[in-house]
């Protein structure tokens, strides 16, 4: 009688756990990441031949 019944707890606990975790991913993936437009990059700031770095005296 003791390994049935802790057999049923754990099975139910196990089946809550997966339960919980299998509604935790839909609800995530239902309403998760929006497609959202992609910023507009700005420029690199990049050193041309003609600039150079600010150097000491």
């Amino acid at each position: 009688m003791p390994l049935i019944l802790c057999f049923t707890v754990i099975a139910s606990v196990s089946l809550g756990v997966l339960a919980a975790y299998a509604t935790v991913i839909g609800i995530l993936h239902t309403f998760g990441r929006a497609a959202q437009p992609q910023p507009a990059q700005r420029p690199r700031l990049v050193l041309v031949p003609t600039q150079t770095h600010a150097s000491g005296d």
